[in-house]
């Protein structure tokens, strides 16, 4: 297996600006078993890590749900 020379902060990058771009997950470039495709997908998946937290901080300005 060929090791990236990009770091992981840029491949995570390169995962949430496809998503931003509205690319599928499925647009992962690197080999499904490879550490840069886990972090890459990744990096896809940060905007919905970020939701879950700020739905369940009692910080986030929202009313609690009854």
């Amino acid at each position: 297996m060929t090791m990236s020379t990009r770091s992981p902060t840029a491949i995570s990058d390169e995962g949430r600006h496809a998503r931003d771009r509205g690319d599928p997950i499925t647009a992962n470039p690197y080999p499904a078993d490879s550490d840069e495709h886990r972090i890459w997908e990744r990096g896809y998946r940060i905007p919905d890590r970020e939701a879950q937290d700020a739905a369940a901080s009692p910080d986030s300005g929202q009313a609690p749900s009854s």
